[in-house]
This record gives C-alpha cells, structure tokens and sequence, in this order.
C-alpha cells in the first residue's frame, strides 16, 4: 500500500510540475563507492501546498513519509550498505543514498530493489536498469538499457517528458584518462563525466549513455 501511494505521489508530481532527476554514481580505486539518487520536486511541492485547504495533502506527505522505511529495508535486503532515505531541502527533494562493495554489488541492488524509487525510473521503461562491468580496476564500462517502447510504463513517462529534466554523473577518486561517449561532458577537474538533459533527449532512439571510462593510474 505504502509503495502504491509513493508511485502514486510520483506519477502525479510528473504530470502537474517539472521535475529534475539527478543520479550520481562515485566509484573508489577499488571500485567499492557510493551511490546518490535526488528527485526535486519543489514547484510541485509549492503549488500543492498553496491550494490544500483541506489537510488532504499534508496528511499524503506523512503517508509518504511513512513508505521511507520500507523502501530502506528494500534496498537492504538487495544487499545495499549505509542506506539513507528520505526528504531533504525543506521536504522538496526526495533523496536516496546507499554504498556498495563492488560493480557487482551495484548492479545488484539496482536489479533488485525495482521497488525503489531511484530504480524505478529506467526499470519501468526498459525492464533493465542497466549494468556495470570492469576490467581490472582502470577501465569501467555502462551498459545502458534498450527501452521496450510496447510496454504501458514506457508510454507514460513518455507522455511527461518534457516535464522531467536528468543528470546522470559518473564520479571517481581519480582522474579519467579517456571516455568513449561524446554525449558526456568532462569535469574540469577530470574527476567525473556528467550526462544532462531533458527525459525526451534519453528516449530519443540515437540517444545513449553507453560508455566506455578508462580511468588514469593515479
């Protein structure tokens, strides 16, 4: 119940205000690292409080509030370390937050925690969240996944794609030697390749975040 109401609160934050997704992966030398997901939804957020007179709204958000817990244990129980979920920037901004151990611990939590919020994105329009592989500790590679543009969930979100802007940000403790997508831009510290725009740009058929990352020695 408590996740039908989240979807529910998510799919209604889409359709009536804008919506910026950001997703960030860190990834240690050894490819242990930290997993970040925000979902800022304060114009929506704003107008819905400035038109409740009821308490209706109020009495959603703490519902809502309520679902965090369980969503935790979800992330958990896929094998997810140090999980943090909740709001933040004065209740507009729904966060989550989690480390893994390795790429395989990554791909993990993100293939079975679909009930998630930050998975649930890519999950519901492609069936696949994407994955992570490596070869040796220089070299990362993300598959990302093909959309099934047959499915219900596709045609939904992509209904509201011109409401929901996205970064997606590859981070590391290093700098990055090279990287195989021109769709990427490079940090001007060399740190982190960051892929911005809006859902529209993502769904576009010759749109991918594919990408091959070698990373420098030190």
């Amino acid at each position: 119940m408590k996740n039908t109401l989240l979807s529910f609160f998510i799919i209604t934050a889409l359709m009536l205000g804008s919506c910026v997704i950001t997703q960030e992966y860190h990834f240690n030398k050894d490819l242990s690292g930290n997993y970040k997901f925000e979902m800022k939804m304060s114009d929506l957020i704003n107008m819905m409080q400035a038109m409740d007179t009821t308490g209706n709204f109020m009495s959603s958000m703490d519902t809502l509030d309520a679902s965090f817990e369980e969503i935790k244990q979800n992330y958990k129980n896929a094998g997810a370390k140090n999980i943090n979920v909740g709001w933040k920037d004065d209740k507009t901004t729904i966060f989550i937050s989690f480390d893994f151990t390795d790429t395989d611990n990554l791909n993990s939590v993100l293939e079975n925690s679909r009930s998630g919020l930050s998975s649930s994105m890519l999950s519901g329009i492609s069936g696949d969240p994407g994955k992570f592989t490596h070869r040796g500790k220089r070299k990362i590679s993300f598959d990302f996944p093909e959309f099934n543009k047959d499915t219900t969930s596709f045609k939904d979100i992509a209904s509201m794609k011109d409401y929901i802007s996205f970064e997606t940000v590859f981070s590391f403790d290093r700098k990055i030697k090279s990287f195989s997508n021109e769709n990427a831009k490079l940090s001007e510290d060399k740190n982190n390749i960051t892929f911005s725009g809006k859902l529209d740009d993502i769904i576009n058929k010759d749109y991918t975040l594919d990408t091959d990352i070698k990373l420098k020695i030190k």
